[in-house]
């Protein structure tokens, strides 16, 4: 290739922003198993398949995202919006599928069947990060269609992000309230206890990431 073509191909190729898209369907994939794990858990309920399903959808995330890093230019003066900005959205939509492909991890590690006084915690807490999900979900959906010219979907979007933020909320306080009532749980052992408090941490940063990813989403594509 020449040199004009060289420059041509800098100047006129857009950057891969549905890439983006792409990459969050896949972490929208992942954390649809996730939440399965989540519902199968308290009964003690075997989680191989489900792991797997996880484990695929996240393998799946990681090439659209290593397709993203290839793809994009090594200079802002060819992008629309900072090299790192992008960088970082990147990072926290991966850490979505990531943490999420941790917890079911650590929850197929230790099969317990949650005793009653925590199951109430774990369906509430279950329930924020469903909520999550599906807000989170819906904005990619809407960043597809606005990338591709769709109008119309801004105000939509920002709703979303707000939603988001309000069940990442929920989501923490639930964390912090299965995490105490672990700590009393007097039918559980020591190592049951540490592990419990691990994976509510671990679930925590699942909504953690979705708020960040939503925010630069808006942040970088709504202008």
């Amino acid at each position: 290739m020449g040199l004009w073509q060289r420059v041509s191909a800098l100047l006129f190729e857009q950057p891969p922003t549905l890439l983006f898209v792409e990459h969050g369907k896949k972490v929208c994939e992942t954390t649809r198993h996730f939440l399965a794990a989540l519902e199968a858990f308290p009964d003690g309920e075997g989680l191989e398949e489900i792991q797997r399903e996880v484990d695929r959808w996240e393998h799946e995330a990681d090439q659209v995202k290593h397709e993203i890093r290839r793809r994009l230019p090594r200079s802002d003066l060819f992008l629309p919006m900072a090299r790192g900005d992008l960088m970082d959205l990147l990072w926290q939509q991966d850490e979505i599928a990531d943490k999420a492909q941790d917890a079911v991890h650590l929850l197929g590690l230790l099969p317990l069947s949650l005793p009653a006084d925590l199951r109430g915690i774990w369906d509430r807490l279950h329930a924020g990060l469903r909520e999550s999900q599906r807000a989170y979900c819906e904005l990619i959906s809407h960043l597809e269609r606005h990338l591709k010219g769709e109008r119309g979907l801004a105000e939509r979007m920002r709703e979303l992000l707000v939603e988001i933020g309000g069940r990442e909320h929920e989501v923490s306080t639930t964390e912090g309230e299965l995490i105490a009532a672990v700590y009393r749980e007097g039918s559980l052992d020591p190592f049951s206890k540490v592990h419990l408090v691990e994976v509510a941490r671990t679930l925590g940063q699942v909504a953690g990431h979705m708020e960040n990813a939503a925010g630069r989403i808006c942040l970088l594509f709504l202008r």
